[in-house]
């Protein structure tokens, strides 16, 4: 027989025909009422709330346990306060669930009886062929099989992954970016990882065929040669944007109170990301910056940006940055410069890159289409950022209409310098819906487009690397 991959046996996980709720509640400001209102949303339709108080919540008929519930249950949420969550688990074996998600805290975090508590709660469950996640957790969200997170993210599925140690990253990432426009295949959050780890989901998900972007939270791993293998493996195939906390000593303290990892050295943990390819990060914002221009934008062929900007002091300045990360702001082709000529106003611009569309990109958001058209034909031009003080459906349909009538096949990102937050915030989903990666700040899309310059020369690398062994 061949042998069973971690992929085969991981995959039922996400994947449950009935589901019990341990610790349902009805009342208002529990876990339990959120996590039953989610199931209820979703569809979910073997669920079962169980509650020794309560006949029925929400509308449900509860169970006074586990095994009560007539039928098989492939996966309980273990919900209770920490001093009940090992008989729960205990129950769980005895019923034959194969998934435990144990969303309580206050175990190996805090200190050595909770570690302890971890360990029995793991033998118990692996003797009867169950696996645990958790605990500390808020478990598995996969939209195409109606598994809800505590917030109420989409649920149509995309092709983004999730694995993260912390439940506030994994359900704010999904709820953030599924308003912007992102699809999820799978999210996981393993919390303190007593038995199911980082490891094992990073490695599900860089074999996984719905998913072609991770995004990860981690603090600490228990074996670094394993991750760093298992990084650099995926990395050949799909970026891994990864915001890496607890990189300083206090960071690391605050690591260990938080899912009791152990964080490591920051400048070896920086090094060794870069070696494997990863997409790192250092805030939940730039992490979202990343998974849009990933997301949205092919890989560039090089590091060369067209800057196409309606105020000519940030075209400076963000020229600046762009040189400071790494990218190049090539001079214009002969044949560029002449058709900008052609096109661009003469008073007050500048047809060099970067473009200076001076105040005619206000009068006249037409002149925005006509460089992006331009500049995209380039050959010394590999990326474009184009920063306007417009923004809206008119900006937004003319960039479209220049990516249609130019066939652009590289990054396209935008930066719109305009209006109150209120209208920003219905920019972002104007442009993000129509596939378009937006920023409010020039200095967030440079550093993205850097980003993506620096895993497309990863990707390159290793293809040749692989054609000369």
């Amino acid at each position: 027989m061949p042998e069973r991959t971690l992929f085969a046996e991981l995959d039922p996980i996400f994947h449950p025909r009935s589901e019990a709720l341990i610790g349902a509640s009805g009342k208002q400001g529990k876990i339990g009422r959120v996590l039953m209102e989610r199931f209820l949303e979703t569809g979910f339709q073997e669920f079962y709330p169980v509650n020794p108080r309560e006949s029925e919540v929400l509308g449900v008929r509860a169970y006074g346990t586990i095994t009560d519930i007539p039928g098989p249950v492939d996966m309980a949420i273990v919900l209770t306060p920490t001093d009940a969550a090992l008989a729960a688990v205990r129950e769980c074996a005895a019923k034959g669930v194969k998934t435990i998600v144990i969303t309580t805290s206050g175990f190996g975090e805090a200190g050595g009886k909770g570690k302890e508590l971890e360990q029995e709660m793991v033998r118990i469950a692996r003797e009867k062929g169950a696996r645990i996640i958790g605990p500390n957790c808020v478990g598995i969200y996969c939209p195409s099989s109606r598994l809800p997170f505590p917030l109420p993210a989409g649920k149509e599925s995309g092709r983004v992954g999730v694995v993260s140690q912390s439940g506030f990253f994994a359900d704010y990432v999904t709820v953030t970016a599924t308003s912007n426009g992102i699809r999820f295949s799978k999210a996981i959050s393993c919390g303190n990882e007593s038995d199911l780890n980082i490891m094992d989901f990073l490695e599900y998900l860089g074999e996984d065929p719905e998913t072609e972007i991770i995004v990860t939270y981690l603090e600490g791993v228990k074996d670094g040669r394993r991750f760093l293998h298992l990084a650099r493996e995926i990395s050949k195939k799909k970026p891994i944007i990864l915001w890496k906390g607890g990189l300083t000593e206090s960071g690391a303290r605050a690591a260990v109170s938080h899912t009791g990892s152990m964080a490591g050295s920051g400048p070896v943990w920086e090094g060794a990301l870069r070696q494997a390819g990863v997409v790192s990060v250092k805030s939940f914002e730039e992490a979202l910056d990343c998974l849009y221009a990933f997301h949205f934008q092919p890989l560039p062929k090089g590091k060369r940006v067209g800057i196409i900007s309606g105020p000519g002091g940030t075209a400076v300045s963000t020229t600046d940055r762009c040189l400071e990360l790494g990218l190049e702001v090539p001079p214009f082709s002969p044949r560029t410069r002449e058709r900008l000529l052609q096109k661009m106003p003469l008073v007050g611009g500048s047809i060099h890159n970067p473009i200076d569309l001076s105040l005619a990109s206000v009068v006249n958001p037409r002149v925005h289409s006509d460089a992006i058209r331009i500049v995209a034909a380039d050959e010394n031009i590999d990326m474009l950022l184009v920063i306007a003080v417009v923004g809206g459906e008119v900006l937004r349909d003319f960039i479209l209409e220049a990516k249609a009538d130019a066939g652009i096949d590289k990054p396209l990102v935008v930066t719109v310098m305009a209006g109150d937050m209120q209208s920003v915030a219905r920019d972002f989903r104007l442009f993000l819906g129509s596939g378009i990666t937006i920023y409010s700040d020039a200095l967030r899309a440079v550093k993205a487009l850097a980003k993506l310059a620096e895993y497309a020369r990863f990707r390159v690398r290793r293809a040749d690397a692989g054609k000369n062994r």
